[in-house]
């Protein structure tokens, strides 16, 4: 059992929590924490969402490129399915995706492809195959075309609120912000102190990422 978080580290918890906490497909019509079921559809945004932003490119351009993608129903897997490599590179450029937008059409396609036949449309079966274990799904994640360690991460951050058996998860670069900001890395800690909600753990996460692409550690360390 870890020891008990310090009341300052636990402040700058609630605080990147509640000014910097973003929902899981944060700026998508998929965003709503009520509408967040671990149904295909969901489960498959937070993939596309994952392979898009592990790219070096903005941050501005990677929230585009999602919103394009779920406005163009690409986490339904019957329509990404049908999808032709020219339709998804257009859809990836409308979202400014420019410069990787032949290598994420192809990864697109092969991502449908994989869904289909290994997990028969449905993601979810991968946590199935996992057992809800994270060290297996990270393994069955890097099966998919482009989801290296970066798009593996940030998918857990987002999944784990509708897979709380792999919470509490919280990615490399926002664990080093977490230390430098005086919140420490110990994730049983921080998960007690968002009262062990997966959800809550997912909106702290992508609170750190924000913190982060934002500089804003200034705000949180000098509580």
């Amino acid at each position: 059992m870890s020891a008990h978080m310090p009341k300052e580290a636990a402040l700058k918890i609630d605080k990147v929590l509640n000014e910097f906490g973003r929902s899981p497909l944060h700026g998508t019509a998929l965003a709503d924490p009520k509408s967040l079921k671990a149904n295909p559809e969901i489960v498959l945004a937070m993939a596309l969402d994952a392979l898009i932003k592990a790219r070096p490119i903005s941050h501005e351009l990677t929230q585009k490129t999602i919103r394009k993608l779920i406005e163009a129903s690409y986490h339904d897997i019957d329509v990404l399915s049908n999808t032709s490599w020219q339709d998804r590179t257009m859809v990836l450029q409308e979202g400014g995706y420019n410069r990787y937008r032949e290598q994420g059409a192809t990864n697109l396609g092969e991502l449908a492809k994989l869904v289909v036949e290994q997990y028969d449309g449905d993601l979810n079966n991968l946590h199935k195959k996992a057992d809800g274990k994270i060290q297996k799904a990270k393994i069955l994640l890097k099966d998919i075309r482009g989801m290296g360690d970066l798009a593996v991460e940030v998918f857990l951050n987002n999944v784990q609120s509708v897979w709380p058996s792999i919470a509490p998860t919280l990615d490399s670069r926002s664990l080093k912000t977490a230390a430098e900001m005086g919140i420490g890395t110990d994730l049983d800690q921080i998960y007690n102190v968002l009262e062990q909600d997966p959800m809550r753990m997912s909106w702290f996460t992508n609170g750190l990422s924000e913190v982060r692409l934002e500089k804003r550690q200034d705000v949180i360390e000098n509580l």
